[in-house]
């Protein structure tokens, strides 16, 4: 069994402030997915456009969504 993680993020530099915007896990015994998890992330900060061409996730989205605490 195995899991398989990805996360979107509002650019590609944590020295730059790129924050998480999207948490996804799927669960994997070898055979078939055992368990889907997927969350969106309030970066509280803006997702600049190309991010929201590239994702689909806008600042709309995630304005309710929990907060990645630090």
């Amino acid at each position: 069994m195995f899991a398989v993680i990805d996360i979107e993020t509002t650019g590609g530099s944590l020295a730059q402030g790129s924050r998480i915007t999207e948490i996804g896990c799927v669960i994997f015994d070898g055979e078939k997915i055992v368990e889907i998890f997927s969350t969106l992330i309030n970066p509280e900060c803006n997702i600049p456009p190309f991010i929201t061409r590239l994702t689909g996730i806008s600042n709309q989205m995630v304005e309710n969504a929990p907060r990645f605490l630090k």
